[in-house]
């Protein structure tokens, strides 16, 4: 049996790896950490997490609202072109921190309308209630950054392209009829876009909160290892004999 004992000694044994903090395994302690980072971010971004949710609930199934455009609406020409561009001049463009305090939203046409602001996602579904309103054929397209109202004749520009199309939805009598493909994705402009949206318009105690959460977790594993590192090369738990002075 002296095998097995010189396979303990050198750390060979054929039990699984567990590691120095217990039985759970890294995998495991890396995947916490990382759904700690997630929370903490979601927590800082929206103190108010009902937000994401009805956002999330919108951009599953937005919301086009015909009688909240319908007085204005009636008011427009009836070329598309000209319409789409009175609604671009009536809202001004704003991210969602600026309009709502949080990274992103998926607002309804009364929203936008309140405020007469919003992003690509308030103009479209503005835009597309007012076809709606109309009674003028359109349907809504997304790419990986952006999202915009399609309508006959209309003729694409550079990130509004059928080529960057991801999704597609037509408006049916009981909803939404989708489609989805692979885009075209340019990654260095997707890079500058997602940046200049989420973060570059952030406030600066956001950007710092979440930032410093995100080192802590971060530098737990160190923390970790070198408070292991100074227990393992502490005082000796060893206690010595005194020595024995002969009396003579």
């Amino acid at each position: 049996m002296s095998w097995i004992a010189n396979r303990e000694a050198n750390g060979m044994s054929d039990s699984p790896t567990v590691s120095a903090e217990g039985a759970t395994p890294r995998w495991v302690r890396k995947r916490w950490r990382l759904g700690l980072a997630v929370a903490w971010g979601v927590c800082v971004c929206y103190p108010n997490p009902g937000v994401l949710v009805r956002s999330i609930q919108n951009a599953w199934r937005p919301v086009i609202d015909a009688d909240v455009v319908r007085d204005w609406a009636l008011t427009l020409p009836a070329n598309p072109r000209q319409i789409e561009a009175a609604v671009l001049e009536r809202i001004t463009y704003a991210v969602p921190w600026e309009t709502d305090g949080v990274p992103w939203t998926f607002p309804t046409p009364a929203e936008v309308m309140a405020r007469n602001a919003g992003d690509c996602q308030g103009r479209a579904v503005v835009l597309a209630s007012v076809f709606e309103a109309r009674g003028m054929p359109y349907r809504l397209e997304a790419s990986f950054d952006h999202i915009w109202v399609d309508y006959p004749g209309r003729k694409g520009t550079g990130i509004e392209n059928p080529n960057k199309v991801m999704v597609r939805r037509a408006p049916t009598s009981d909803g939404w009829a989708s489609r989805m493909r692979l885009p075209e994705i340019d990654w260095a402009e997707s890079w500058r876009i997602e940046r200049e949206y989420f973060w570059d318009t952030a406030p600066w105690l956001r950007r710092i909160l979440i930032a410093s959460g995100w080192i802590v977790l971060a530098l737990i594993p160190t923390v970790r290892r070198r408070a292991r590192s100074i227990g393992a090369h502490g005082p000796s738990s060893h206690h010595h004999d005194a020595p024995v002075i002969a009396s003579h």
